[in-house]
């Protein structure tokens, strides 16, 4: 018994692909473009001491990996984060905080505090509105502010957070039951 011979007319022929001049032209601008933007960062000039650049990044993450304590390491890179850290290590962990200043059209420039704290002091309570349902709008919060500590605490809150209208530096704790007492470690 043999087998029958291959059918050949079912064979498709292999296609020669040419290459094209504007293709090439293109691929090679693009592989051009990306060296000439890319080559600064990676060997940085003397003028770019201050820039982030790839060596810069790697002396910068050899710093910080030296680092241990993690509040340290965040003041390093982003203030607000190593506040966040520290307020969590010192806060009782039932705590409910209260955020005052960041409400209103006037006030979207602050409100990365917000988010920041809600981020670092999970799972505890963070608010800026009295009834607790403030209202997104485009960048800003609407709600129903407050600064009274006596009402703040009478509505089951133990620290007030007052961030002023002007310079965001100059917080203010004020606890407002036994909770929101700091405990530094």
């Amino acid at each position: 018994m043999t087998s029958p011979p291959p059918n050949r007319q079912n064979k498709t022929p292999a296609v020669r692909r040419q290459l094209q001049w504007p293709v090439a032209l293109v691929t090679g601008l693009v592989g051009a473009l990306a060296i000439w933007l890319a080559w600064p960062r990676i060997f940085p000039g003397p003028g770019q001491a201050n820039e982030r650049t790839l060596p810069g990044l790697d002396r910068r993450a050899s710093r910080l990996r030296q680092i241990t304590d993690p509040v340290q390491r965040d003041l390093q890179c982003y203030e607000i984060t190593a506040f966040g850290r520290e307020l969590d290590r010192s806060l009782a962990p039932d705590a409910h905080v209260f955020i005052s200043g960041l409400l209103g059209k006037d006030n979207y420039l602050k409100i990365h505090w917000y988010w920041f704290l809600r981020n670092y002091l999970f799972p505890r309570e963070v608010e800026i509105s009295l009834d607790r349902k403030p209202i997104f709008h485009e960048w800003w919060y609407e709600g129903v502010p407050s600064k009274s500590p006596d009402e703040l605490r009478a509505n089951g809150f133990d620290l007030l957070l007052v961030i002023p209208a002007t310079n965001t530096n100059k917080l203010s704790l004020i606890p407002l039951t036994r909770k929101g007492v700091l405990k530094f470690k």
